[in-house]
């Protein structure tokens, strides 16, 4: 069947692009020299009055609201749309024609099916997976019964021109995992028997009705297959399975399949909501003619939860099950030995930890590790490992995270090192990071939430829109701001706030702080509300994001504006007043956007980088915009926007910018000369004068921002790069050590950020330590490099086994001593009295006394060493035994020897929480499709969701509550 389309060409208007002048916040030279240019220079009405310059739009009215929308095929040529109804449509021309298909996917006239989702081969896009729920209709006619509804899964190989069926009825598939370089491997699990959360179905007396029966007699079990041809084949590989994945690339393991599973085999698989020691990591190799080769090889006893992430293999391993305390594992070499991760020894006093891998795409793991107990709510503090994975350092606190473990936390997907994040600031901020000082801070924000009282039910929200609604009054209570990186978390500081609005009016930060006015930008968190920041890897330097100007991230859709950034987040423009939601096309060439808060029938465009932006209209039926997209690469001048009418229908909008005629960009290659459409442009952190970022200038070549042409997707970047003298900027704090936003120095954390390991044996007043470590990938050369720093010795813990016998010895000796004055009244008296003199005339207090100034100063004689510079100045320092961490322990499992030198484990720890940043799904209600966060999909490997087999059983895989969990 076809749905409801037209077509038509629209003429967009200038009326934005003269609204975009900025001529007020000119200078008189400035103005003088606009207006000698202007007969020289094409006005945005000249483009817009061009009869040759259209948009050509395409509306297709579909059953009910876009759930997703994938492309297939080697340009991307073919695309694929799910529906609220769970019916499929599909288009071989980029989205400009479309038929839904639903009913051609099975052969069997009689079969009904209901689309779930759609999973792409990323090695060959014209291989795809769908995922259905299929019945056969009634045979006795017209309102006959219907059959029962069995999973089924097809395959289509030509781009979803035809799908063949790979298997059905009691298999419902829990994940498929592609093979990261062999088109027609995959990995596959399902659940087998009964894993119903009754354990008791009335089945209708048929055929179907004896198989069902059958296989819900068996066991509820998670079962791992491998096919080597698309699903006509599978072979069991393990049973009783939690998670699995293929090897990564960068190890050269992607013919090995890494899995954790229960080591006993028997009943139903249990739900794996605490740490168990019954839970071992293991892998299995594969010949490359896809037959296993040998037997199944444990590489850790009591491996829970894994991830596979670029060269690193990071596992969580019981070591308590007691006391659910687990070790984070790192290893860099295949699984072949295994580290655990030194974080700061304060990390052991948490109750609770959720960890989140938000990237190890720059050859080091970031870790986010929530401090819910310890710190403000639904916040966390980033951690950057070296080059191993394995040694720690804190970059960031109170990050602000979900409670599904959301992590407002982003790279910059088109450039090296560079990261946005979201903050809470406390209420009463202090320059002290330690673990310490988090709970002090958390009490203070109890405090001030307590005293907010009921205020927090009378803030206005949005109101009267479909399908969205404003942030709970407690979240805007919290002050959130936004930070960047330039250096892979080295530094943090505030995002420059733009001089001036879209409409040439001067923002009042004029002598305020960057504390008092900075730019903030709402983040994933914030995605049922405002679209997040968002970068693309061909878009170079190009950012954009809804926030405001001040002193705090605002919520309220009158304070909120669309920015955008061309060079990295250093510098922002006011793109336009409002929250829009956006997409970029044509390597950055062309942007596209529309009102992300009230329904509209327009759409927004600029050429220009947000120079100039025209507009035009879509529709005369408004409609809320769920998103906007274009195919992968974001190279094409094509894109698809969709939403939603009031009546509930879904509305999809195909929009060729090609329409426009621009002619090629041509001088790639003669970038920065008159003739050319180029220009090279080289990232900065705009701390030195040199432009480098991470010991190297990067210079690439990017069209100017006045050039009116296409760069076409087959365009390809010049890069050239030379090394950097090292600055402090190249270097972030090593463990134990920390930077505030917006600072430069290290500044020693305390002895609680300190791991154990690091202590020395014997210290007399200091000790040296290194407060500087180089970022992981740095290449810098010479220039500056750090000392190293003094810090105090640490305490010693009090010998309770000798402390008690002195205890005792004195209390006895002052008895004595009290007795000694009695000895002729009845009271034995003893001959071990000091000489008359000494103490002839003491009162009976002052002999109290005088057995506890001794034991107080034998505490601090033997027990106490010096606690730093202010106290003991000039006392002598012994170095550091080196840097060097012996990691001994049994990895055999059985729990003799402990990795001592693991900081990061809590005796009250819960289980920890992962969130899965590459899933698209961030949006209740109304799903924004394949609309996702820039960069957390790239940092993270296809490792699949925990979910709980078919039919609601109790085996619902869920450390900690929520939505699906993934990892650790």
């Amino acid at each position: 069947s076809l749905p409801a389309t037209s077509v038509r060409a629209v003429r967009p208007s200038a009326g934005l692009a003269r609204g975009r002048r900025r001529w007020r916040g000119m200078g008189l030279g400035q103005k003088l020299l606009l207006w000698l240019l202007l007969p020289l220079l094409a006005s945005p009405g000249a483009f817009a009055d061009d009869p040759k310059r259209e948009v050509l739009v395409k509306e297709v009215v579909l059953d009910s609201a876009v759930v997703d929308i994938v492309y297939l095929g080697k340009t991307h040529e073919s695309v694929l749309v799910t529906t609220k109804m769970k019916r499929l449509y599909f288009s071989t021309d980029s989205g400009k024609s479309w038929t839904e298909t639903t009913a051609s996917v099975d052969k069997n006239d009689r079969a009904e099916i209901q689309v779930e989702r759609v999973i792409v081969n990323p090695t060959d896009k014209s291989v795809a997976v769908m995922q259905t729920q299929r019945r056969l209709r009634s045979t006795s006619g017209v309102g006959g019964a219907q059959g029962r509804w069995y999973p089924y899964i097809y395959i289509t190989e030509d781009s979803g021109l035809t799908w063949r069926r790979a298997w059905g009825k009691h298999h419902g598939m829990h994940n498929w995992i592609s093979h990261p370089t062999e088109r027609s491997w995959a990995l596959v699990s399902w659940w087998s028997g009964n894993c119903n959360a009754d354990k008791v179905k009335k089945i209708e007396k048929s055929a179907e009705a004896d198989e069902d029966a059958e296989e819900e007699s068996k066991a509820c079990v998670h079962r791992l297959m491998v096919t080597t041809d698309l699903g006509k084949n599978f072979l069991q590989l393990a049973e009783y399975v939690v998670q699995f994945s293929w090897g990564s690339t960068e190890a050269e393991q992607t013919n090995r399949v890494y899995f954790t599973a229960y080591r006993k085999k028997s009943g139903d698989q249990g739900k794996l909501s605490t740490w168990t020691n019954e839970v071992d990591f293991n892998h299995i190799d594969f010949f490359k003619s896809g037959r296993p080769k040998g037997n199944v090889v444990t590489d850790l006893k009591k491996g829970n939860k894994f991830l596979i992430s670029g060269p690193y293999v990071l596992v969580a391993r019981v070591k308590d099950e007691a006391s659910q305390v687990v070790n984070l594992m790192v290893s860099k070499d295949g699984a072949k030995t295994f580290k655990a991760a030194l974080l700061p020894s304060g990390m052991g006093e948490l109750e609770e930890k959720w960890y989140t891998v938000l990237d190890t795409s720059e050859g080091a793991v970031i870790l986010h590790i929530n401090n819910d107990a310890s710190g403000i709510k639904d916040t966390g503090r980033i951690f950057v490992s070296d080059a191993e994975g394995y040694k720690f350092s804190q970059s960031l606190v109170d990050n602000v995270r979900s409670a599904h473990g959301e992590c407002e936390f982003d790279k910059v997907v088109s450039l090296t090192g560079v990261y946005l994040s979201n903050i809470v600031v406390p209420a009463v901020q202090s320059q002290d990071q330690g673990f310490d000082n988090s709970k002090s801070k958390a009490q203070d924000d109890m405090e001030s939430e307590a005293a907010a009282g009921a205020e927090l039910d009378t803030k206005h929200g949005r109101g009267g829109m479909l399908g969205k609604q404003m942030p709970k009054g407690s979240k805007e209570e919290r002050t959130i701001r936004t930070v960047a990186s330039f250096d892979k978390g080295g530094a943090w500081n505030y995002l420059k706030p733009p001089r001036v609005n879209s409409l040439g009016k001067t923002y009042d930060c004029s002598g305020k702080s960057a504390e008092e006015c900075s730019l903030h930008l709402h983040g994933t968190t914030s995605w049922d509300f405002y679209a997040p920041f968002y970068s693309s890897e061909t878009c170079v330097g190009i950012i954009m994001g809804t926030g405001n100007v001040g002193a705090s991230l605002r919520f309220e859709p009158e304070e909120t504006s669309t920015f955008l950034s061309r060079d990295g987040g250093l510098t922002w423009m006011e793109a336009h007043q409002g929250a829009f939601i956006y997409e970029f096309g044509d390597h950055g060439g062309i942007i596209v956007m529309a009102d992300d808060l009230k329904m509209t029938s327009m759409v927004l465009f600029t050429w220009n980088e947000g120079q100039s932006w025209y507009d035009f209209k879509v529709s005369s039926v408004p409609f809320e915009v769920d998103n906007i997209i274009t195919e992968p690469n974001v190279t094409a001048t094509t894109f698809i926007m969709f939403g939603t009418r009031a009546g509930g229908e879904g509305v999809l909008y195909y929009l060729n910018f090609d329409a426009l005629q621009f002619p090629a960009c041509k001088g790639v290659w003669a970038a920065d000369s008159v003739s050319s459409d180029y220009e090279t442009w080289a990232p900065s952190d705009g701390s030195s004068a040199e432009p480098c970022m991470l010991g190297q200038q990067l210079t690439y070549t990017r069209r100017k921002r006045t050039s009116q042409c296409w760069n076409g997707e087959k365009f390809e970047r010049p890069v050239r790069q030379k090394a950097c003298a090292c600055t402090q900027s190249d270097f972030m704090c090593d463990i134990g050590f920390t930077r505030s936003v917006g600072a430069t120095e290290c500044v020693f954390g305390g002895l609680e950020m300190m791991p154990q390991s690091m202590l020395p044996s014997a210290c007399d007043g200091t000790f040296q330590v290194s407060a500087y470590r180089k970022v992981a990938g740095d290449s810098c050369e010479n220039g500056w490099a750090p000392t190293p720093s003094d810090v105090p010795c640490p305490s010693k813990p009090m010998d309770t086994s000798n402390f008690k016998y002195i205890v005792g010895v004195l209390v006895v000796a002052g008895v004595l001593w009290m007795l000694r004055g009695y000895g002729g009244k009845g009271v034995p008296s003893f001959e071990m009295s000091a000489p008359k003199s000494m103490c002839a005339d003491c009162s009976p207090m002052m002999v109290v006394q005088m057995p506890l100034l001794l034991l107080a100063w034998l505490y601090e004689r033997f027990c106490v060493t010096n606690r730093g510079f202010d106290s003991n100045p000039g006392l002598k320092y012994g170095s550091v035994k080196g840097d060097d961490f012996d990691f001994d322990a049994g990895l055999d499992g059985d729990g003799g020897t402990s990795l001592t030198d693991f900081i990061a484990e809590a005796d009250y720890d819960d289980t920890p929480k992962v969130y899965d940043g590459a899933a698209a799904d961030r949006s209740s209600g109304h799903d924004r499709g394949g609309y996702v966060s820039a960069g957390l999909s790239e940092a993270r490997s296809s490792v699949p969701k925990l979910a709980g087999p078919p039919g609601g059983g109790p085996q619902i895989f869920d450390l900690g509550g929520g939505d699906d969990a993934d990892l650790l």
